[in-house]
């Protein structure tokens, strides 16, 4: 009997010690996951005025940050590995995580243009309460995830003329959002969403996000 409290002593230090290890590898584990999706968002953030400069140049040759940051201030984390013609490959960072786009109909990856074979999908964490994962994106956000199907449909047709939901969807992002779109003309499309009861609108290319609905 003399010998069992110290024998539970150790084995709770050792519950303690696993316990607290455990905690430390989730804590980082979720670290990470936080700055990939933190990487991927300034990457995403960063098409439009990627694609805006090309409207502008009919190339991405000579593009630089400062260019686009002059397109849209909001740009932040970015870099500009390569930039050709018809080709580029920008990377974003963010604490230790870097994610890569390489050309305009490229997938966002988690890796870096200088490697790009072994990038690897993007995969948002899931999370820890299921009720919130099914939840929506609001109005602006949904818009904003719809722009890089969008201008890789420019990309292809020279025109957003002939560009539908249906089409987005086959053909470029299956995971497009419940878009609508009103108008798509040569150079300019309006795409609106309605989320919650609350519609938004952007008049493209790099229009501005607002509640309410495409001008008639």
């Amino acid at each position: 009997m003399r010998r069992a409290a110290p024998f539970a002593a150790i084995v709770l230090l050792l519950l303690a010690v696993a316990c607290g290890t455990k905690s430390r590898t989730q804590d980082n584990a979720q670290a990470v996951a936080q700055e990939n999706a933190q990487a991927v968002a300034r990457l995403t953030g960063s098409v439009p005025a990627i694609e805006a400069y090309w409207q502008d140049h009919t190339s991405y040759a000579g593009m630089t940050l400062a260019g686009l940051v002059e397109i849209d201030p909001g740009i932040v984390g970015i870099s500009i590995a390569s930039a050709h013609k018809q080709m580029y490959c920008v990377e974003a960072t963010a604490g230790n995580s870097r994610a890569f786009k390489n050309g305009p109909a490229g997938e966002i990856m988690l890796g870096s243009c200088g490697d790009p074979k072994n990038g690897k999908p993007f995969s948002p964490p899931p999370s820890e309460e299921p009720s919130s994962s099914s939840e929506p994106l609001d109005g602006p956000s949904a818009l904003r995830a719809s722009i890089p199907a969008i201008e890789a449909y420019w990309q292809d047709h020279t025109s957003y003329a002939g560009m539908t939901v249906s089409n987005l969807r086959e053909k470029i992002d299956a995971g497009l959002p419940e878009i609508k779109i009103v108008s798509a003309k040569k150079k300019t499309y309006c795409i609106e969403i309605a989320v919650d009861g609350v519609s938004s609108f952007t008049q493209g290319p790099m229009g501005e996000f607002r509640q309410g609905h495409c001008p008639a």
